[in-house]
């Protein structure tokens, strides 16, 4: 292409909200989004990862006839939208099955890039269902534009296709992507791009997915980046959104490609025409028609993990996760088809945040809550738990348990022999609550939210069959510290108590015998948290931590209490996933295990 004159490719960027496996819809909204991308100028149209059939689709990959109908409304797809290019990604049955991106025009799919990296660690699992492009890489002209096209993890890498594709002479990268949330990430991709486009001298515009699916959360936060590495301009996080951006072509007036290496135009790349475009000059060489952009998140580093790291947390990565919960849940209950849910509101902090999130995601109209008080429950925390649905605005039912917990205990007394006791009796008097949140579930249809956090779930610190019996589990990837920091966060946001103060100052306690507390059967959680994302999110062992310090007894009884209790979390709701590493599809431990890693390297 000639640089001598400043131009811009007005590229369309979709970051959609795909349903998993619902094809019609779902090529609806690609139709729909295009369209309007197309009257806003766009020469081109971008859409995320397998955006036909929304990501992970998982098993269904592996249906021939799921296969085959993603295809079907791909080419729908392309007939209704003729105009303009369109990059679709799908997965696409050849000699085998690959993840791929389809390049529609004229009513009909011109070609197909295959992802050729496929990531299979973390939550990923591609590796079960695709295998890797091959062959020779091939560039698309636009209006001489040549254009190189990649899916999500080949950007990532220096040595990946991009590189290939810029030393074949690609003037703009388009990169499609089903990137997941978590805390952090938004930079660490930034970061990554800022590096590429630099490295490459060659602009990338980057289109994520947005939305809940089961645990995942894709967060959207689409970004171009130019030829120097700068951002120009970004999508909000955790809506669905459509921009029309100009791409600068020449900021460098440049003749040819330069690689990291300094090897110049090396490769003697297939070109594939798309076509010709009105081309847009830009009024000052350099400067894209859309506005700068200086985002905070560009100044909000990847959390490290380490130590207390929740006390570091700024309040725009409070807000994330807050904006991640909200949206989790909400797609889970839309895409499923819930019209109401319902949780048993105890008064203690955990519930309390839960109930507050329900109502930010779904109005108060939709949140039922039931408190449950037995013989041990505190009056304060009944009337905490008033409090706090009066300030939500959400109903609030009574369901006192004391004398199902008579009957229940004569029962089972007669079963064991002697009056329950003990973790016997505090266990039944969770399973009772249980029994009447699956009731209301039964007869209202409603879905049931589980209240546990984290450092419980990690610590085994719940009831089988008891509070973690529900539907899903809102918070199961919060540490406790992160809950408190939390709910005074969205007291700041809302100017007053939303979560009563006396709420967060109490000592937590679960309320199953007389003065429990929660750090009568866990260590305190400033101590404990810091413990747990060591051995959970770093996958540390126990010797590395005593060896920076940590007190060897405590290490050991917290690393024992996460290993044994492996079954109850394989047993849990799914819940929206906000760490690197949540319980579930990140981190799969076998129950069954006879590794002992307490001792490893302390006979060093």
């Amino acid at each position: 292409m000639n640089f001598d004159e400043v131009t811009s490719l007005q590229v369309g960027i979709c970051q959609i909200n795909s349903k998993v496996g619902d094809l019609e819809a779902n090529a609806a909204k690609i139709v729909q989004s295009a369209r309007v991308a197309i009257a806003a100028g766009a020469e081109i149209v971008v859409f995320p990862e397998l955006a036909i059939c929304g990501y992970p689709p998982e098993d269904l990959l592996l249906k021939p006839a799921f296969i085959s109908a993603c295809e079907r409304h791909v080419a729908q797809v392309a007939a209704e939208v003729p105009e303009v290019p369109l990059l679709i990604g799908f997965p696409e049955h050849g000699r085998r099955l690959y993840n791929a991106a389809a390049i529609t025009l004229g009513g009909e799919v011109q070609a197909t890039y295959r992802k050729r990296l496929l990531p299979n660690y973390s939550v990923f699992d591609e590796r079960r269902y695709f295998v890797p492009g091959r062959g020779e890489q091939v560039l698309f002209e636009l209006s001489g534009v040549k254009l190189g096209i990649s899916i999500c993890e080949d950007i990532w890498s220096p040595t990946g296709p991009a590189l290939e594709q810029v030393r074949g002479g690609a003037d703009l990268i388009l990169n499609l992507n089903a990137s997941p949330y978590s805390l952090g990430r938004r930079w660490q991709r930034a970061a990554m791009l800022a590096t590429r486009a630099s490295d490459l001298s060659t602009p990338i515009v980057y289109v994520n997915l947005v939305g809940g699916q089961d645990e995942l959360v894709f967060d959207g936060g689409s970004m171009v980046f130019d030829e120097s590495g700068t951002l120009t301009a970004s999508l909000e996080q955790f809506e669905e959104s459509i921009a029309t951006v100009a791409v600068n072509l020449g900021g460098k007036a440049r003749k040819y490609q330069l690689d990291p290496r300094g090897i110049i135009n090396d490769k003697d790349l297939p070109v594939k025409a798309l076509g010709t475009t009105a081309l847009r000059p830009i009024a000052k060489a350099g400067r894209l028609d859309v506005p700068e952009v200086f985002p905070e998140f560009l100044y909000q580093p990847t959390p490290r993990f380490d130590g207390n790291w929740v006390e570091g947390l700024s309040d725009f990565y409070l807000d994330e996760v807050l904006s991640a919960l909200e949206m989790g849940l909400s797609d889970y209950v839309e895409k499923n088809g819930f019209a109401h849910v319902v949780m048993g509101l105890s008064g203690g902090v955990d519930s309390s945040i839960c109930a507050a999130i329900c109502v930010m995601a779904l109005g108060p109209a939709r949140v039922t809550a039931i408190a449950m008080p037995s013989r041990y429950s505190s009056k304060g925390s009944l009337d905490d738990a008033i409090a706090l649905s009066k300030n939500l605005g959400i109903e609030l039912r009574l369901g006192e348990i004391e004398k199902m917990h008579a009957a229940f205990g004569d029962v089972l007394g007669s079963v064991i022999g002697s009056a329950p006791r003990g973790l016997t009796d505090e266990n039944l008097q969770s399973r009772i609550r249980g029994v009447l949140l699956m009731g209301f579930s039964n007869a209202t249809g409603a879905l049931v939210i589980t209240t546990g956090n984290k450092s419980e779930t990690a610590t085994g610190y719940s009831t089988l069959y008891g509070d973690s019996a529900g539907g899903f589990a809102l918070i199961k990837d919060i540490p406790k510290l992160l809950v408190y920091r939390l709910c005074r966060r969205i007291n700041d946001r809302a100017g007053r108590e939303l979560i009563p103060e006396s709420v967060l100052v109490k000592p937590p306690s679960a309320e199953l015998r007389p003065d429990q507390r929660d750090d009568e059967s866990l260590p305190p959680y400033e101590v404990l948290d810091p413990i747990l994302m060591a051995l959970v999110e770093r996958d540390m062992t126990p010797g590395e931590l005593i060896r920076q310090g940590y007190d060897a007894a405590m290490v050991e009884r917290v690393a024992s209490l996460v290993d044994k209790s492996e079954y109850k979390r394989r047993q849990n709701a799914p819940g929206v996933r906000i760490t690197p590493k949540s319980f579930g599809k990140d981190r799969r431990m076998p129950i069954t295990n006879g590794f002992d890693s307490h001792d490893l390297g302390l006979r060093q």
